[in-house]
């Protein structure tokens, strides 16, 4: 018997028993059009807007099909407990293509896509041929870029201008598995709530960017992790150190908090464990808003963080920086027990121009094996 050669007949059906990969049907019209519309769709797309029946139908029977019958694309809907789930690609022929997904906001949340993805892949490297799949992703798709990191992909750039959208380019994400690499996450991508009595440290949020950006103006607050910015900031400079977060955190580099008021989850400062390595151990850099200076944070918070490096990292040692008039950083990084080791000249910048930025450094024999903070197993 003759294989189909044309869509839909020619479309594969994949699935793990909870997911299904099949090809478009009429039916999916309206999920698909509720899915284009969804803002978070709008957001991350260069879906046009509006969007109704014609561009769905549009989008299947030219886009999809032209993909499979003249194999430059191969296109699937994604069936979810027996309702359309979303729409994944994969893009270019063998030895590589590009992965590209979207779900219908009733899907997420579930492990839908992941799952997806694991089922594509699958059929990638098996029947079809591939040899590698990239994936990019504008960046702040936080909800890619965990798809990605899940399912074991090397996340191997942060490109600027790398991806179109519906108001032009923007930076982007990129990453890329290989035929026989574990569908594993590469990097611990570490993140936690830690509630103290007055404080709260909790990952960042998109609601942080005007605190954030506020704290990236203040020369006091000038943090040796943020990512290269215009000066005066503007908020978009306050979302990118947010999606340089998200980033390094995915690639196991940092472990960044914000440190919120505990009653309002106001953000009064960050903290961030940087440079995580095996061998040299971690820095903690830190920035502490205009408003928030004077209410002793950073030695409320430094112990904890120091314990999450020795205890949830196993660094052997850590190290931080602050400027000869930062009392409150000198202060937490003295009671903390680190030692100076060695001072950086005219190195921080502060109002009036630059000071010397003092170094300090902890090892972890040199942690007391007592209390933290008055409570608490000792780090």
């Amino acid at each position: 018997m003759t294989p189909p050669t044309v869509w839909p007949d020619v479309v594969p059906v994949l699935t793990d028993g909870t997911v299904t990969l099949r090809a478009h049907r009429t039916e999916d019209i309206p999920g698909i059009v509720e899915m284009a519309r969804d803002p978070e769709s709008l957001r991350w797309t260069s879906m046009p807007t509006p969007y109704g029946p014609g561009d769905a139908e549009g989008f299947v029977r030219t886009v999809v099909q032209r993909g499979w019958d003249e194999g430059t694309a191969q296109g699937w809907a994604i069936e979810h407990e027996g309702e359309f789930a979303g729409n994944l690609d994969l893009r270019g022929s063998p030895p590589a293509s590009e992965i590209g997904y979207i779900l219908h906001p009733a899907h997420r949340g579930r492990g839908v896509m992941g799952r997806a993805v694991d089922v594509a892949l699958d059929h990638a490297f098996g029947a079809g041929g591939f040899s590698v799949i990239t994936w990019r992703a504008p960046e702040g798709n936080v909800a890619s870029l965990r798809v990605a990191h899940s399912r074991g992909f090397r996340l191997t750039a942060a490109v600027a201008d790398g991806i179109e959208l519906r108001d032009g380019l923007s930076d982007a994400w990129y990453g890329s598995i290989h035929a026989g690499d574990l569908r594993r996450p590469r990097t611990t991508w570490h993140s936690s709530d830690i509630d103290l009595e007055r404080l709260r440290l909790r990952p960042v949020q998109e609601s942080d960017d005007q605190r954030i950006r506020e704290t990236l103006d203040d020369p006091r607050s000038s943090r040796r992790s943020a990512p290269l910015r215009s000066s005066p900031s503007g908020i978009g400079d306050a979302a990118r150190d947010r999606h340089h977060r998200w980033w390094t955190a995915a690639r196991g580099e940092t472990w960044s908090w914000v440190v919120a008021d505990r009653d309002s989850d106001v953000y009064l400062a960050d903290i961030a464990l940087v440079g995580i390595d095996d061998v040299t151990g971690t820095e903690i850099a830190f920035g502490v808003h205009p408003d928030a200076h004077g209410r002793r944070i950073l030695p409320e918070v430094i112990p904890e963080v120091v314990r999450a490096a020795v205890d949830s990292l196993g660094v052997r040692r850590l190290t931080m920086f602050a400027a000869e008039s930062d009392h409150d950083g000198i202060e937490a990084a003295e009671s903390a027990g680190f030692r100076i080791c060695g001072v950086q000249r005219r190195a921080a910048p502060v109002s009036h121009g630059f000071e010397d930025l003092i170094g300090y450094d902890l090892l972890r024999s040199d942690i007391r094996q007592e209390p933290v903070n008055g409570g608490g197993s000792g780090v």
